[in-house]
C-alpha cells in the first residue's frame, strides 16, 4: 500500500512555491548555506549535478515583548480551617439532658440547615436567604 505522506522520521515538506512568486522574494541556498546575490555559482562550488534550493523569505524578526513586572504580591487565597468540636456552637444541653438549638434554622431549607449569625442579620449559606435582626433602636425584620 502506497502513502503520499512522508515517513515519521523525515521532516515535514514545505508547501510548493506558486509559479507567480517574484524572484526578489526567493533566496537560493546550496549545501545548507545561502548563496550571496552577487557571487558566481562556480565560486560557491556549484556544479552541473548540484541541487540548489529556492526558499521563500519569511516574515518575522519582531522583537519579543518585555516581560511585565508586578509591583504588588499576589493575593493569598482564603484557606478553610477546621474548628475542632465546632458542632458544640450549635447546641446546648441543660442539666435535665434536654438539647436546645442555639442557632436559628432556615425556614426555606428546613430544620437541618442552620443560619449564620451576624451583628445585624442571619444568613442561610444554602439558599442565600437573609433576614435582618431587630435592633434595640427599632430596626425592621424581614427579607433583605
Amino acid at each position: 500500500m502506497r502513502h503520499d505522506r512522508p515517513a515519521a522520521h523525515s521532516p515535514p515538506r514545505p508547501p510548493p512555491l506558486s509559479p507567480g512568486t517574484p524572484a526578489t522574494d526567493l533566496r537560493l541556498s546550496f549545501g545548507g548555506r545561502p548563496l550571496a546575490s552577487g557571487a558566481s555559482l562556480a565560486a560557491a562550488g556549484v556544479s552541473d549535478d548540484s541541487t540548489l534550493e529556492a526558499l521563500a523569505r519569511l516574515l518575522g524578526g519582531v522583537k519579543k515583548r518585555k516581560k511585565k513586572t508586578y509591583t504588588k504580591p499576589k493575593k493569598q487565597k482564603h484557606k478553610h480551617r477546621k474548628v475542632k468540636l465546632g458542632v458544640l456552637k450549635f447546641f446546648k444541653v441543660d442539666d435535665a439532658g434536654k438539647v436546645e438549638r442555639l442557632r436559628q434554622a432556615c425556614p426555606a431549607c428546613g430544620p437541618a440547615t442552620f443560619m449564620a449569625k451576624h451583628f445585624d442579620r442571619v444568613y442561610c449559606g444554602k439558599c442565600h436567604a437573609t433576614y435582618m435582626v431587630e435592633a434595640a433602636a427599632g430596626g425592621k425584620k424581614g427579607k433583605k
